[in-house]
């Protein structure tokens, strides 16, 4: 494989933007990961997922696989966006940056570019086409194909956002149609006789729920690591409490927002509701502490609370609102309001200073704050309305979907989060984690503002994807097995849209692992005691049916709502589909023990004897006294080792 010219004017290029070397010898090497499994001009048509972290740099690993590929003749490259302006206009700047040895046409230059330099182009350094998913841009993009490339060509077609737009979405209806922008990627890939599919995203969960034999399901996966400097979910939602960025409001402080019909917000500190008055504090105090350490001239704050527009007006109301008085109040010090303004900013900087080691002082912040408070941007970024910008060392962003999907934000120090669903989807709230990305340097001044509630289904979600990324690096998609089950009502997060799966809601079972619930229920404890002591004391394991494991999980229960991967029925349909997988063969183990309340203690029980050629379930009697927390009767609990090998279970609900 050579590394030619391409290649080393990219990582040039890198680093003089900023990136470490070791970090751009990294991304050279998922490009050659990639590329092996991709192969050569005359290899036959394959489809796979480059798989990276919220904001982590996935772009840039897709613009240096393009770079190798061009290196080693490939000629034809096809990138596709989201139909989100903002985010295309930013892809499109940074191919045109990254890689001047090549031709890129965008969706609104391909039909006037000259011929003779497009066939040049194909000929010597390579073309890039990048189209927004929408179906009259790619029927264009067809147009274009037919008219100036041979099908016998092998392009690499990239699909940032793979999982957003590209599959059909009529994928349970009744009905053998495909949804539009589906059929167009589905005509571009069937033009040519042979081609690379390689699908982009953070959030594959759609993509690994595809069924098997679907032209959209992943064969292989490079996954590749964050750099140095990625602050991902362990530094929200795994960090102690005292240094965390997270900061917490009322469950009904949104819907306040949302639902109130005051529209004369000026005269009335009690019309800014106290969550969102917080973040905007915490804003101005962060960003000053920023400019006054010369880290930084432009800083910016999101707000995101719903889907629809009305909300985002009325939030951009109450926000230039609580500017235009905090504007006043500090331009004169004997008005009324002033020493309120001063005490809001003082809770601020308190808080600051819990998590910042080197502050600047009270009265240097106030003094920035001031000189730089009557130049705040508000920007209200909803459909039709322009990409953001950056102009002012205060920028605070509203808005719902155009903040979301793949859209980077320059210098996020503040985040008030508002958004809710009655079926939240994990890939959904990971996209809206636009705190992520290569924000270390800011972690001392960040602030994520949340309802107890959201955080969390955030903190659910974080984990699902931590597991989700822990299967995708050891195995790859056509490894996996996943569990279709089918019930009235769910507890777990939905994984992704319905529309675009034959299912619904995700949890992760790995090979050699144990799993137990958190909370479980005191249940036919009689039952079970005639069933299982028998096999109490047993010096060794007992080899049993499966249908027997099934039968004592049957009697057991936990709380549903409860934290964890445990989930009854999905731990039930795992060993069903075990049966035929084992003939029928598992293994079970039966103990009684007298610990303290909690799942640390719980999991610190696990037994370490399991055979890996079967199921292994550890059940045991917890004597239940009221002296280690619990309800001073006794209960049994299953603890379920999940047999060696490949074979994870991914187990989905609707």
């Amino acid at each position: 494989m050579i590394l030619g010219s391409k290649v080393t004017r990219l990582s040039r290029i890198l680093e003089q933007d900023g990136l470490d070397p070791y970090e751009v010898v990294k991304i050279k090497n998922n490009a050659i990961e990639l590329l092996g499994k991709v192969g050569t001009l005359n290899s036959p048509t394959c489809q796979g997922l480059l798989f990276g972290q919220i904001q982590s740099g996935k772009t840039n690993n897709m613009l240096m696989s393009t770079a190798l590929a061009s290196d080693n003749g490939f000629r034809l490259f096809i990138i596709l966006t989201s139909d989100n302006v903002w985010l295309y206009d930013q892809t499109l700047d940074r191919i045109n940056q990254s890689l001047p040895g090549m031709q890129a046409l965008g969706k609104d230059q391909w039909m006037m570019a000259h011929p003779e330099r497009i066939q040049t182009a194909l000929q010597t350094g390579g073309l890039i086409l990048m189209a927004t998913k929408n179906t009259h841009i790619l029927q264009s993009l067809i147009d274009f194909l037919e008219m100036h490339c041979s099908e016998g060509m092998r392009p690499i077609i990239f699909d940032d956002e793979a999982d957003q737009a590209s599959l059909n979405t009529l994928l349970n209806n009744d009905t053998e149609d495909l949804s539009g922008v589906n059929e167009a990627i589905v005509n571009i890939r069937s033009y040519f006789e042979n081609h690379v599919y390689v699908q982009v995203t953070a959030t594959p969960q759609s993509l690994f729920l595809q069924h098997s034999e679907s032209d959209f399901a992943p064969e292989f996966t490079v996954t590749f690591e964050p750099g140095n400097g990625y602050v991902g979910g362990e530094d929200f939602f795994e960090t102690e409490q005292n240094l965390s960025p997270m900061r917490l409001f009322p469950d009904n402080e949104v819907d306040n927002i949302i639902t109130s019909d005051l529209l004369d917000v000026e005269e009335s500190w009690e019309a800014v509701p106290t969550g969102l008055r917080k973040a905007l504090c915490s804003f101005f105090v962060a960003a000053s502490s920023k400019l006054i350490a010369g880290d930084g001239n432009s800083f910016s704050c999101v707000c995101h609370v719903s889907q629809r527009q009305d909300p985002h007006k009325r939030i951009g109301q109450i926000v230039n609102s609580f500017v235009t008085r905090i504007t006043r109040s500090m331009s004169d010090p004997d008005s009324q309001d002033s020493n309120l303004i001063i005490e809001y900013l003082r809770e601020a900087y308190d808080d600051m200073i819990l998590t910042n080691a080197n502050p600047p002082s009270f009265q240097d912040v106030i003094k920035e704050i001031n000189e730089c408070i009557n130049s705040t941007s508000v920007q209200l970024l909803i459909s039709g309305s322009r990409s953001a910008t950056y102009s002012s060392p205060f920028n605070i962003l509203i808005g719902g979907n155009r903040i979301g999907r793949g859209v980077t934000i320059k210098r996020l120090l503040v985040t008030y989060y508002g958004r809710t669903s009655k079926s939240p989807q994990v890939d959904t709230i990971l996209q809206h984690s636009r705190m992520y990305g290569y924000r270390k340097n800011d972690m001392d001044v960040m602030r994520f503002y949340i309802s107890s509630s959201l955080l969390e289904i955030f903190r659910g979600v974080h984990e699902s994807h931590k597991q989700l990324w822990s299967m995708a690096r050891q195995i790859e998609p056509t490894d996996m097995q996943a569990i279709v089950l089918s019930r009235t009502t769910h507890s777990l997060l939905r994984a992704t849209r319905t529309s675009v799966v034959y299912i619904d809601s995700l949890a992760f079972y790995m090979p050699g692992k144990r799993y137990f619930p958190y909370t479980p229920l005191i249940k036919n404890v009689s039952v079970l005691d005639s069933m299982l002591l028998p096999y109490m004391g047993s010096s060794q394991l007992m080899q049993v049916p499966i249908d027997m494991l099934i039968d004592i999980l049957n009697l057991t229960a936990s709380d549903e709502t409860g934290v964890g991967s445990w989930d009854d029925e999905a731990i039930k349909t795992c060993l069903k589909n075990m049966k035929l997988m084992f003939n029928n063969r598992g293994f079970i183990e039966v103990r009684r023990t007298d610990i303290s309340r909690g799942y640390r203690a719980l999991l610190s029980g696990g037994s370490d004897r399991f055979d890996p050629s079967g199921p292994t379930l550890t059940m045991y009697r917890f004597n239940g006294k009221v002296e280690n927390g619990w309800e001073g009767e006794p209960f049994w609990v299953p603890n379920l080792r999940f047999p060696d090998g490949k074979k994870y279970f991914m187990f989905t609900v609707f």
